[in-house]
């Protein structure tokens, strides 16, 4: 059953999204040198007067509440091997055109659009997309105390590009990063995703692999169904490889 505080973090996460969006087109209008001087006076105050303390989000970069209801969520599934199999299966099967012809996707806007918001998703859509955003966070940082029995027995890198726009919507991840990237812009050799004026964000997470290698399975298909549900880009780059010293201890 759905809580209170499920609710209003659900309402948290729609409203972030919004008012990103339109605080980024607001501040697009503005003159340059505008800009600027707003940038100084926040970083460089008048002499004589203290810099502002730095901002220290959650180390997961949620509001609490938001990570303790969804670490409460990950942990009544019991995540082992076997369910995250069932999880990547039925995932796999859920690409963009299934998703429109079932009703859970809306009039979306078109691949490598604009986000897709709550208005073009349902009801069961929503609860799908915080489903997958609940499993790639366990895949990626959730352990025992969690309620999620895998043995990771190897470290991995994920390696994900992402318009840095749209980069909020998977903000646990964005401030847990291990290394982020933000200049410039990147490029796809296909020419399929390609927007110069778009800046991209390049985000690196280390994560524990089992075995089988199911956990790189899951997160590849968590990362599908966020996009075809939310993200919304022709192509999500995405690269997963073995890193050395593999042996976790």
């Amino acid at each position: 059953m759905t809580t209170i505080e499920e609710i209003i973090a659900s309402i948290r996460d729609e409203m972030d999204g919004e008012l990103r969006e339109r605080a980024r087109r607001a501040l697009a209008e503005r003159p340059h040198d505008w800009l600027v001087d707003q940038l100084l006076d926040r970083v460089l105050p008048p002499a004589g007067l203290p810099l502002p303390p730095p901002r220290r989000p959650a180390a997961s970069g949620e509001p609490e509440e938001a990570r303790v209801a969804r670490i409460e969520r990950i942990r009544a599934w019991g995540l082992d091997a076997q369910s995250l199999a069932g999880f990547v299966g039925r995932y796999r099967r859920l690409s963009r055109e299934r998703l429109e012809a079932e009703g859970l996707l809306i009039d979306p806007p078109l691949k490598g659009a604009a986000l897709i918001g709550p208005g073009h998703r349902s009801a069961a859509a929503e609860e799908l997309l915080r489903e997958a955003k609940d499993l790639l966070y366990a895949l990626l940082f959730a352990d025992e105390d969690a309620g999620v029995h895998l043995d990771r027995v190897e470290r991995e890198l994920l390696t994900l590009t992402m318009p840095r726009a749209k980069a909020h919507t998977i903000g646990f991840v964005l401030r847990a990063a291990t290394g982020i990237g933000a200049e410039g812009t990147w490029r796809d050799p296909q020419g399929a995703a390609d927007d110069e004026r778009a800046p991209n964000t390049l985000l690196q997470v280390e994560y524990g692999e089992i075995a089988e290698e199911l956990v790189g399975n899951g997160i590849g298909a968590c990362l599908r169904l966020i996009n075809n549900l939310e993200i919304n880009e022709q192509v999500l780059y995405a690269r997963m490889e073995n890193l050395e010293e593999s042996t976790l201890e």
